[in-house]
């Protein structure tokens, strides 16, 4: 940490200087503008992104030791905000690496092959800020977790197979998301500037944003989960009364929504009753657990354990999701709310 002082100039403005390591670093020089932003007691001085020039990479896939590789880390590339990934394709075997490269093209949002020839393939990143903002896209995640889980207890209700399949298939959607708004954040992070055109009016609040979105990802992960057990289950089983499992996913659907809300709205109250909710759906989760030990069909039991496992860890993440809520209301909470306990 350096001390600067402050000099006035022309009897009206204040002026300090800048470490001349941090100006080297940032490739400034004399005309050039800056960016102050005001937070709170301090002040937040930052490079204008409209000078910066384009991030490019270069990757050689003779320097990688498989195409998985490569996948992993075009990822690492995109999320960490490069702009532009080279590929040089400098071995005689590489059609699995062209066959990853394009993978990325479904599981990236904004990612475009624009050169492709016999020795390399160049990836193009183009994401708009203003088209899509952290905010929405938590809310789309949201959403979608929330068709998946509503349609999950239908087809559980229904015995619908194909319905459970197209379940499976949203999951898809949720990881792109993913990629994207974690590319966002990380952007966020570093410059204020795009926190605000993300929506983010405080940096602050990245780190409970980046914790939430792992956490609608992991809660895709384990609907999924369920609906191929299930499907699974009725290959064995055939008729699978699953009426415990069906009122178990209407209390998550309710609890998964109220966690969600209260995050969105900086509700600390709601976030604390959740946990209260909470403790219903654990003891209904192990009345159902020490049901499927008596003797029966154990492959049946089996996946009926594994689907009850993942609707307990839907419930544990929306508690997660409700004390990110409470942390990030802590910042907005007045003295009166905290004397009477978060309640307005």
């Amino acid at each position: 940490m350096e001390t600067r002082k402050v000099y006035v100039s022309g009897g009206s403005t204040y002026v300090i200087s800048l470490p001349k390591k941090w100006v080297k670093k940032a490739n400034l020089k004399a005309g050039d503008s800056l960016v102050v932003t005001e937070q709170g007691g301090s002040l937040l001085i930052e490079t204008s992104i409209t000078e910066k020039e384009s991030r490019v990479k270069e990757v050689r896939i003779s320097q990688l030791i498989s195409s998985e590789a490569l996948e992993r880390m075009i990822i690492a590339f995109y999320l960490v905000g490069y702009d532009t990934i080279r590929i040089k394709l400098d071995r005689k075997d590489h059609l699995p690496y062209r066959k990853s490269i394009r993978k990325m093209l479904d599981y990236l949002i904004g990612i475009e092959i624009v050169e492709d020839t016999d020795d390399s393939m160049t990836l193009e990143i183009m994401v708009d800020y203003k088209r899509m903002t952290s905010m929405q896209i938590l809310q789309r995640m949201y959403s979608i977790n929330r068709s998946m889980l509503l349609d999950l207890g239908r087809a559980l209700k229904t015995m619908d197979i194909g319905l459970a399949k197209d379940v499976i298939v949203r999951e898809r959607e949720i990881d792109r998301l993913y990629f994207l708004v974690v590319r966002q954040l990380k952007s966020a992070v570093e410059y204020q500037q795009i926190a605000e055109k993300l929506g983010i009016e405080n940096q602050r609040d990245c780190l409970g944003y980046r914790i939430a979105v792992k956490v609608l990802e992991r809660i895709a992960d384990h609907i999924e989960n369920i609906a191929k057990s299930y499907i699974q289950l009725i290959e064995v089983q055939g008729n699978a009364q699953l009426d415990d499992f069906i009122k178990l996913n209407s209390s998550i659907v309710v609890i998964f929504e109220r966690s969600v809300h209260a995050l969105f709205t900086r509700d600390h109250a709601m976030a604390e009753r959740i946990f209260q909710e909470l403790k219903e759906v654990k003891k209904y989760h192990s009345d159902i657990s020490n049901e499927l030990l008596q003797p029966k069909n154990i492959q049946s039991a089996i996946l009926q354990k594994t689907m009850l496992d993942s609707i307990e860890r839907i419930a544990s993440y929306s508690g997660d999701i409700a004390e990110i809520a409470i942390n990030m209301s802590a910042g907005t909470m007045t003295f009166n709310d905290r004397k009477n306990g978060g309640k307005g």
